[in-house]
């Protein structure tokens, strides 16, 4: 499905398996919503906007932009938007009509599966759970009671992010 490079929902399609963002996280992205961290590159900075609510507070986040979204993004709108009126209804709906088109006979294949895909991804180069989390804007799942950790902790940092997201590479 990547490789058909739909025009509509083939770059939201990219951020979302390189990032594990929600295909409404990708949809509100805005340009300033790239923020640099010096020598780590850009990360996409999570938070509302004019465009988007998250879905939890645990969604405000920063996710390291991947090495191979820099070019693509840069193809995008230079302010604002940069998917001027996209919104998930239209992402969920082209995904089913580009997988119908396919032939692509996969139950449970729907444009989430981007997120799925990428947390597997991490679990599968050994990235702890909790690391994982704070990437995908979940809830840390590294203690039973989560007291320790979300008083004392103060999480992954932005180098152990960028060295997470540098290891995931798109299916061929």
């Amino acid at each position: 499905m990547l490789g058909s490079n739909d025009p509509v929902i083939g770059k939201v399609m990219s951020i979302c398996l390189l990032s594990g963002m929600r295909a409404g996280e990708a949809a509100g992205l805005l340009r300033e919503d790239l923020v640099p961290k010096g020598n780590l590159g850009q990360f996409f900075q999570l938070q509302p906007n004019q465009l988007r609510l998250l879905k939890t507070d645990a969604a405000e986040r920063l996710v390291p932009v991947h090495s191979e979204l820099e070019q693509m993004l840069s193809t995008l709108p230079s302010v604002g938007p940069l998917f001027p009126g996209l919104k998930v209804n239209d992402i969920t709906k082209r995904f089913a009509k580009i997988r119908e088109a396919l032939s692509i006979e996969r139950q449970g294949l729907v444009f989430h599966s981007t997120r799925k895909w990428f947390i597997t991804q991490c679990e599968r180069t050994g990235v702890p759970e909790h690391f994982t989390a704070s990437l995908v804007g979940h809830k840390s799942a590294r203690s039973e009671n989560g007291i320790t950790y979300s008083i004392y902790s103060a999480g992954i940092s932005d180098e152990q992010k960028r060295g997470i997201i540098d290891q995931i590479r798109l299916p061929s």
